[in-house]
This record gives C-alpha cells, sequence and structure tokens, in this order.
C-alpha cells in the first residue's frame, strides 16, 4: 500500500443513483472531485449520468445532472442545476440536447415517473427563496433543518404534468409531501406527508391518495415514519417501509401492507429485520435508491442491514421471507428489471460502490488505485452480561505493539461494517490502529439490541470499552497509548468517555457532537423529539435526567487532549456543542484545538466541500498521531 495523505481523497470516484436503462442497462451517476490549479477556485464535485449497457458504457450529460429515471421508451429524465436551484429535465435517447421540463423559482426537489409518461413532481412552486440577509418570522415547529438552513414558507407539495405539457395545481396538503407513488394506470397516486407540523416534529407521517384536480384522502399511517410507497396487485394495495413508533427509538423498520380504500397496515416482515441499508461510510456521495422494490409476482425484493453488512432479501407473494442472497459485496444499491435483480452496487471494507450485473463486476473506478488495501480483522467479545459485541480492528503495518483509535460511530442507530471508511486507512498510514464495533444501540443485530433509551453512557460504554480492552489484548496493542473519536453520537461518547474515565486515553477527537443535552433539546432541528424518544423523557419531566447524562455534567475532571471539530450550519449537533466542549477544554487548562468549519453542516465528513473534508483529515489525523 503507498503512503497515504488526505489529499488523496480527490482520487476517489463515487457510484451512485443507480435506475434501470433501457436495453438491460443501468442508469447511474459518477461524481468526482474536480481540482484546478486557480487558488480562487476549489475543489468540487462534477457528477455525470451514465448508461451501462452489457460491456458498453457511455456519459449521457456533460454538465452536472443527477437523479437519473427511464421511462421505459425513448426518455431518460434527471434533475440539474439552473440559476442555484435543481430542475427536471428530459434527454431523448434517439438525439439532440436535453429539455427542460420545469421553471420554478424553487426549483424541484424530486419527482417520479409513472406509466403512460405520467410524471410527478415535488416543489415548493414559485416560491422564491428567501434572501439570505433577509428577517424571517415563524409560527411553528421544525422550522430549520440540517443541510437545508432555514425552512421556507411555503410546504413542498406534489404537481402532475399534464397533456399540455403544463403543471396541475399543487396537492395542497397540510405539510411537506416527502414520498409520491403512481398507481397503475398512472390516473391517481399516493403522497406521504404528515397530518400536521405538530405530528412532523414528532416524525408521524401518513399515507394519502390524491387525483390531481381533487382533494386528498388520508388512507392510513400515523404510527412513525413512512418512505417506499408501492402501489401493486391492481391498484388494491400500497406497500411502505414504515417505522412503528410504539417498539421505541430502536424500532427496526419493516415492510408493511395498506389497503387503498384505507383501514390498519400490517407489518409482513418480522422485527428482527432491520429493512434499510444503514452502514456508515466516508466514501458515500449522491442518492442510494429505494428500500423496497417489486419483484413482479406480488413480492418485493428489500435492503436489510444485518451484522455489518448490506444484504439482499425477498419477501414472496405468499409472506414468506427468502434470503440473504448471496453477494460478492456488500449492497449498497439495487435495481429490478423484469421481477429480477438486474444491477447492484456493492461495496467492501476497502472498496466505495461498484457496478454489478448479477455477479459479475462491470464497473469499479476505484480499483486500480485501491488495489491490494487491507481488510479489518473482524472479532466478537462476548461481555459479562452475556450478549457478543462485533467489531473490527485495523491494523497498521510493522512490528507493534501499536497505539489504538476507539472509533464509535453515529446514530447510534446505524452500524459499522462492510463498507469503506477512508479515514481509517489515513490513521492507519500513520501508525495507528483502528478499533471500532457496533455497541448496544447499533442496528443490525436485533430489535432488543437497538434499544438503549435512557441508557446512553451505560450500555453502550460498557461495550466499546469491554471491546477496545479485549481488542488490546486479543493483537497486542499499546494500553498505554489510546486514543478515542467519533462524529455526532460518537462525538457525544468521545466527551463522556474522557469526562468520565479521564485516565484511559491520551488523545481525543470529538466531531459534531454532543455535551449539553438541555441545549441540544431546544437548538437542535431534531432536539424535542429525538432527546425525548433517546432519554425517555421530557426535558420538563425529567430536567435532572437531562443533565446527568451530558458530558458537561462530569466534565471537572478532564484531562485528554481533544480535538474539537464542529461545523458552524450544523443544525443537527449545533456548533454551540463544540464551543462549549472547547471552552471546558482551554478553561481546566487540557490541551486543545478547536476547527470550526464555515458553511458546512452535519454531513461535513459525507458530503461537504471537498478541500473542506482534507482540512478536517489533516487536523484529526495530525492530532492523534501526534499524541500518540
Amino acid at each position: 500500500m503507498p503512503e497515504l495523505t488526505p489529499e488523496d481523497l480527490y482520487r476517489l470516484r463515487f457510484l451512485s443513483d443507480l435506475a434501470p436503462g433501457p436495453e438491460g442497462g443501468a442508469l447511474y451517476v459518477e461524481t468526482r472531485i474536480e481540482v484546478t490549479e486557480k487558488e480562487e477556485e476549489p475543489p468540487r464535485y462534477r457528477s455525470q449520468v451514465w448508461l451501462q449497457r452489457g460491456s458498453e458504457r457511455r456519459p449521457l450529460t456533460q454538465d452536472d445532472a443527477g437523479t437519473p429515471r427511464w421511462d421505459g421508451g425513448r426518455y431518460v429524465y434527471f434533475l440539474r442545476k439552473q440559476d442555484k436551484v435543481r430542475q427536471l429535465f428530459r434527454l431523448d435517447l434517439e438525439g439532440g440536447e436535453p429539455e427542460a421540463l420545469t421553471s420554478f423559482k424553487a426549483g424541484v426537489e424530486g419527482y417520479e415517473l409513472g406509466p403512460n409518461g405520467a410524471v410527478a413532481v415535488l416543489t415548493r412552486g414559485d416560491e422564491a427563496p428567501a434572501k439570505p440577509d433577509a428577517p424571517r418570522v415563524y409560527d411553528r415547529l421544525p422550522f430549520k433543518f440540517d443541510g437545508v438552513g432555514l425552512l421556507p414558507e411555503r410546504s413542498r407539495q406534489v404537481r402532475v404534468r399534464t397533456e399540455g405539457g403544463g403543471w396541475s395545481t399543487p396537492s395542497e396538503l397540510p405539510t411537506d409531501v416527502d414520498a409520491v407513488a403512481w398507481d397503475e394506470q398512472g390516473e391517481e397516486l399516493v403522497l406521504v406527508a404528515s397530518a400536521s407540523f405538530e405530528e412532523r416534529r414528532r416524525w408521524v407521517q401518513r399515507l394519502y391518495r390524491w387525483r390531481p384536480g381533487e382533494e386528498a384522502r388520508q388512507i392510513g399511517g400515523g404510527f412513525g415514519p413512512v418512505s417506499d410507497p408501492v402501489v401493486v396487485e391492481g391498484g388494491r394495495w400500497v406497500y411502505f417501509v414504515g417505522y412503528d413508533w410504539v417498539a421505541g427509538i430502536g424500532a427496526s423498520p419493516g415492510i408493511w401492507r395498506l389497503s387503498l380504500d384505507g383501514g390498519e397496515a400490517e407489518r409482513l416482515t418480522p422485527e428482527s429485520l432491520y429493512v434499510g441499508l444503514s452502514l456508515v461510510s466516508d466514501v458515500h456521495y449522491g442518492s442510494y435508491g429505494r428500500t423496497l422494490q417489486p419483484d413482479g409476482a406480488g413480492g418485493f425484493w428489500f435492503g436489510v442491514t444485518e451484522a455489518g453488512e448490506g444484504r439482499l432479501y425477498r419477501l414472496r407473494a405468499d409472506g414468506a421471507v427468502e434470503g440473504p442472497l448471496e453477494l460478492p459485496g456488500s449492497l449498497a444499491a439495487f435495481v429490478v428489471a423484469d421481477g429480477e435483480v438486474r444491477h447492484i452496487l456493492l461495496e467492501d471494507f476497502a472498496r466505495p460502490p461498484a457496478l454489478y450485473q448479477g455477479p459479475e463486476l462491470r464497473y469499479d473506478p476505484n480499483a486500480d488505485f485501491l488495489e491490494g488495501w487491507p481488510a479489518p480483522e473482524a472479532f466478537r467479545w462476548r461481555s459479562p452480561g452475556g450478549h457478543d459485541v462485533h467489531g473490527w480492528v485495523l491494523l497498521p503495518e510493522g512490528e507493534g505493539p501499536h497505539p489504538a483509535v476507539l472509533y464509535v460511530h453515529g446514530g447510534p442507530h446505524a452500524a459499522y461494517g462492510r463498507a469503506m471508511l477512508f479515514e481509517f486507512y489515513l490513521l492507519r498510514a500513520r501508525g495507528l490502529a483502528v478499533v471500532y464495533a457496533n455497541p448496544r444501540g447499533s442496528v443490525g443485530y436485533g430489535q432488543d439490541y437497538a434499544q438503549i433509551k435512557g441508557r446512553w453512557g451505560e450500555a453502550d460504554a460498557a461495550d466499546v470499552l469491554g471491546f477496545l480492552d479485549a481488542a488490546v489484548e486479543r493483537f497486542g496493542l499499546d494500553a498505554d497509548r489510546l486514543g478515542v473519536a467519533g462524529g455526532s453520537y460518537g462525538g457525544f461518547m468521545t466527551n463522556w468517555l474522557t469526562a468520565r474515565y479521564p485516565d484511559k486515553f491520551k488523545a481525543a477527537a470529538t466531531q459534531r457532537s454532543i455535551c449539553n443535552w438541555t441545549s441540544f433539546w431546544g437548538a437542535s432541528d431534531i432536539g424535542i423529539r429525538f432527546a425525548e424518544l433517546e432519554l425517555g423523557a421530557g426535558l420538563w419531566e425529567d430536567p435532572q435526567l437531562y443533565w446527568d447524562r451530558s458530558p458537561l455534567a462530569h466534565a471537572a475532571g478532564l484531562k485528554t487532549p481533544t480535538l474539537v471539530v464542529h461545523a458552524e450550519q450544523d443544525h443537527r449537533c449545533p456548533i454551540d456543542q463544540g464551543e462549549t466542549w472547547f471552552a471546558v477544554l482551554v478553561s481546566q487548562g487540557v490541551p486543545a484545538r478547536f476547527l470550526r468549519v464555515p458553511e458546512e453542516g452535519h454531513e461535513l465528513s459525507r458530503s461537504g466541500r471537498p478541500d473542506r473534508r482534507v482540512k478536517r483529515l489533516e487536523e484529526i489525523v495530525d492530532w492523534l498521531a501526534d499524541y500518540l
């Protein structure tokens, strides 16, 4: 493996937005990072739509484009920015330039193709984006969202393309429409939205039937979030992926079925399966498509996060669940054609998503660069409580004992696994072992394992510390040179562990963290609902709980030299959390450094501007390597 630096991020290419293409082919988006020699022009992402058909591969767009869809005939649709907002375009495969189909001032936020040339778009219409320097007035929650900023006043609605090429009146639901599905005739749609802003704040969504020009009619839902609606079986049923909050914040999403005439929804997959792909990676860029896709025989193919892998399952028409299908990698995305899984994006520990047709590799843009990179070593630690904690150790070259960094993932309801983390290989290149695991709270090990409501800093901390100690013994790591790092929930855990175990770690890197639950409750875009679900009580019900579970409450004895990384436009874990933790460190004379990143949000490490991502990597790797 050659010498590796943070700027090697620019060499990576990212495949995403997989969709069926003509003649059994596949559409996808390839994104590369374009670096110019002009100092005033920072590196930027450049995304193109490509067609893979057999062994043929060709670009369909030259300028930036994304979210491609083939209509089954002569046209490929896609979204492209025009005057700073995205609009819907159509490309004739028989030749010619792309045709713009929309010109809404607010742009298009999504779209769905239906049968017989039907097209529906998600848009806020001709509401012009607010000027950044204009005062804003709100009378409801939520009023902001990470990655978006302050929310527009007009809700996102659905419009349908008419025969004359214009657009229908909007759907006029009370809150943002988040998903849409066509019926089999292309005449009616199923929409997903909350019935009120209070429901939206509480992450509850419902399903509606809507015929353009008429009033939408509610048919069901109301128990949690809803995604991936699909109308099948002669228009009798809508299938969808949904959470049931009755099971708590660690609930496994499942596949549900609801009659289009309304009534109670029926869950079709067991709670032991986590329907959806939630592996942590810093080399995903773009969208990875639908979790749920019809098999053409009354059943569905669907993706699952299980034991640190993305896996493919099938729900048969008779209700039986089959799987997982054997794959030469971890599932990142898939598309179905004629009822069969035709093309797949698969990833691995040392490889970003690559395109397969069945078991055959069709295209891997990173093969030459990443050839020979080693995989981590997996093992399971049996805890005193009798459960296994599954994790990995990425060892550097050379003789040990090596210093090591315990890395904790975000979420907490996500998972590490068979997906690449470029950052870990940078740490390895500097001589550091990386120890990482899926403690309780992680998904993919059953619904009970994911439940840590009210136990943040207890059950999860015991698991990561026990796994770390087992890794030190198993791999002969240097117990006197240990670091800890993580972002979001992993940032909370970094703060918590360095506060509660001040002599354990010699260095820390806390990123987009939580240190004070009370201020997080009101300042985060999801703070009220997230805190209620995770801590198990509202702020007024148990204010002492909020303080006791805050790393800030235990920070009097901090000793660990700590790098604090936070983005200034992070609305998920607002920057006051990083500012407060940095202030505590400095006030107590602990060596500390604060990397503030302007114009970025919670997704800095995954989709931030490339040069800012590189700066973040440089600071983290240098800090941990210097102290360890």
